[in-house]
């Protein structure tokens, strides 16, 4: 499947997501604010929390409150994980539950690097993008992220839909076909 949306391009199988949708980052890089900022634009509820964790989700779930997606941005900044007192060792622990009580849960995972190459430039970006993106159901990456075909191949690898778009901001549109509320 091709949908060509603001030059945003998704491939991979059908499509349909739903809100309320959670978000937060692997790496405390700022990627995680920028996309609920997007989320924000296309008017889609979401929680943003850089901390999030999987006692939060199941705390929500057992509120009636669960979310629906998760979103994890890929990508680290020593300053923001020294900031938020974490390293990457922890970051990929919290991750991991969170992604695994997501998945319990029956959330849709989008692993997302929205920030470029810059934020892949080292072996905590490494780290990062492979603790989320080889356990997402959806990527969402911007053009200069996958400017070397990484992104491409992971997704058609791992047999998943690929989101792209030039610009972080150029996905609002997108959003608001492929999410339902």
């Amino acid at each position: 499947m091709a949908i060509m949306c603001l030059s945003t391009v998704v491939r991979g199988a059908e499509l349909e997501l739903s809100t309320p949708v959670a978000i937060t980052t692997c790496g405390q890089s700022p990627g995680a604010l920028m996309v609920k900022l997007i989320f924000n634009r296309a008017n889609l509820e979401n929680y943003h929390d850089d901390l999030l964790t999987a006692e939060y989700l199941k705390e929500q779930a057992a509120q009636g409150q669960g979310f629906k997606t998760l979103v994890i941005t890929t990508g680290t900044s020593m300053k923001g994980m020294g900031a938020a007192g974490t390293d990457i060792n922890v970051e990929i622990a919290r991750i991991g539950k969170l992604i695994g009580e997501a998945k319990e849960q029956g959330m849709t995972v989008i692993g997302a690097h929205i920030e470029g190459m810059g934020r892949r430039v080292d072996h905590t970006d490494a780290l990062s993008i492979e603790t989320v993106c080889n356990q997402a159901d959806v990527l969402m990456v911007i053009d200069d992220s996958d400017s070397d075909g990484y992104f491409t191949e992971l997704a058609a690898k791992m047999e998943i839909p690929l989101l792209k778009a030039p610009q972080a901001l150029n996905f609002a549109e997108l959003l608001k076909e492929l999410f339902t509320n």
